[in-house]
């Protein structure tokens, strides 16, 4: 642990260059990483990529979508979420890499960042959610100390950091590119890394700073194409530290509004990077986003009942062929026909790097439909 970020040599150098939305952050980046880039911008402003984001194995949503369109988004979100083992254990890490291995699919990651209510004991319990927010789960982890060099809260984030890209370089060592959303929904106070006054606000930035730092120059990453998720112009880092901007919007349903008006606000100081919907209740009308000029680059719908209905235990609901239903509070089957045959929408077949002989369907999408015998 004896890397340790230089805060002002690395705003003096950061402040050094000019932004440049048409170049990735990340220097000499990998063959693969420029080649999504390079598509991205070819996308902008022009067409939408599909995504979606999975927590559960079965990931049921791949079968909604396959269902009523016979396609599959082309975006596929896993999260870091549990990664130290605090708070519970996910494999979307293994997922995440059969996902880019078999399906030549895009994938981004986020991180739902546990850590502990107490230093002490840190399994006792552990959250994201804050002290302040009115869930079960909290945490009053203090990212003020967490940045501050030498407390334990500091070489806590420090080595989660470093496990996280330990985990980012397995992916690099396959030339598989990770567009990542680390710290995300800052604006708000919900998560421990959120916004609660000017002092946790430059605690955040320092923060993002530190992990821009550690894994560009102390790991040498070179496969990440970096979302900032501040969400506001009072939280904005170095725009020299992230490439595209996103904004989480959760309209209440049914809504398939453009959010043009969010839009414009993102575009206003992001320095003219690419701007997506990094996540989504509901997925914005094409038209609506071409007639208002509010072209987000993809959108992301949260996973579960943002896409199949669930009953009142929360379970998901099937029809008599084992089919999970569409969800029609935020998404029904017209909507989503249409939506996924638009040819302005960017599905996973349409990735113009996708090969038939190669790639194939998610693995979890194929162990589904074998279960109900090809259905």
């Amino acid at each position: 642990m004896s890397y340790m970020t230089d805060l002002d040599a690395l705003l003096e150098t950061l402040e050094a260059r000019t932004p440049d939305p048409d170049r990735l952050v990340t220097d000499d980046p990998t063959p693969n990483t420029q080649r999504l880039f390079d598509f991205l911008k070819s996308c902008y402003g022009q067409k939408h990529i599909s995504g979606q984001q999975y927590l559960f194995e079965s990931e049921l949503e791949d079968l909604v979508y396959y269902k009523y369109t016979g396609k599959i988004p082309a975006i596929r979100g896993y999260d870091f979420m549990g990664i130290s083992g605090l708070g519970g254990g996910y494999d979307q890490v293994e997922r995440a890499l059969d996902w880019c291995r078999n399906t030549g699919g895009i994938l981004t990651m986020c991180w739902h960042w546990y850590a502990p209510d107490d230093l002490s004991d840190p399994k006792k319990l552990a959250a994201f959610y804050y002290k302040t927010t009115d869930y079960d789960r909290k945490t009053g982890f203090d990212m003020i100390e967490a940045v501050k060099e030498g407390t334990p809260e500091n070489e806590f984030v420090i080595r989660e950091i470093d496990m996280v890209s330990e985990q980012l370089k397995r992916f690099e060592a396959e030339d598989i590119p990770v567009i990542w959303r680390p710290l995300h929904e800052a604006n708000g106070s919900w998560f421990w890394w959120g916004n609660r006054g000017p002092e946790s606000v430059e605690a955040y930035k320092k923060l993002w700073y530190m992990i821009f730092d550690r894994m560009m120059n102390y790991h040498k990453l070179k496969n990440l194409i970096w979302v900032w998720n501040g969400q506001s112009k009072e939280m904005l880092v170095n725009a020299n530290t992230f490439d595209i901007a996103g904004e989480d919007i959760y309209a209440t349903p049914p809504n398939h509004e453009s959010q043009a008006e969010k839009f414009r606000e993102v575009s206003s100081y992001t320095y003219g990077k690419m701007i997506t919907l990094s996540e989504c209740g509901s997925i914005p009308e094409p038209d609506l986003m071409q007639r208002d000029s509010a072209m987000w680059l993809w959108w992301l719908p949260w996973w579960g009942q943002f896409v199949y209905k669930n009953g009142e235990d929360r379970r998901p609901l099937f029809d008599e062929d084992g089919m999970p239903l569409p969800n029609p509070t935020y998404m029904d089957e017209d909507f989503m026909q249409r939506i996924f045959n638009d040819e302005r929408v960017i599905t996973l077949h349409d990735l113009p790097w996708y090969d038939e002989k190669k790639h194939r369907l998610p693995t979890a999408l194929l162990n589904n439909l074998e279960k109900l015998g090809g259905k």
